[in-house]
């Protein structure tokens, strides 16, 4: 996956099931500068009804820096903000391509 700015993150799907509209994937590199988290994790979910359609992704990581005294930028709550931000650029970017707009 490349960030805006050019960063790159390799991930690596660890299960996919059509049927389910799931899958799950795990990063397997990355810069803690770009993105500040170890031990990432991640599934997605797509649910149907009607004309609705709901998209569920959910985490478990670790902050970037994994001992005692993390510095500022790779902390619990760096991590959590870098994550949270991702997960709605991700999500607003996926509604944008669903309705059809750039």
């Amino acid at each position: 996956m490349t960030l805006k700015g050019g960063a790159k993150v390799e991930e690596e799907i660890n299960q996919y099931a059509a049927d389910k509209m799931m899958y799950s994937y795990r990063i397997t590199n990355v810069d803690v500068k770009v993105l500040p988290v170890s031990n990432y994790s991640s599934k997605i979910i797509v649910k149907g009804e009607g004309d609705k359609t709901t998209v569920t992704w959910d985490g478990a990581f670790y902050r970037g820096f994994p001992n005692n005294d993390p510095p500022p930028e790779l902390s619990d709550e760096a991590a959590l903000k870098a994550v949270s931000g991702l997960y709605s650029q991700g999500l607003q970017d996926l509604k944008k391509k669903v309705e059809g707009g750039s």
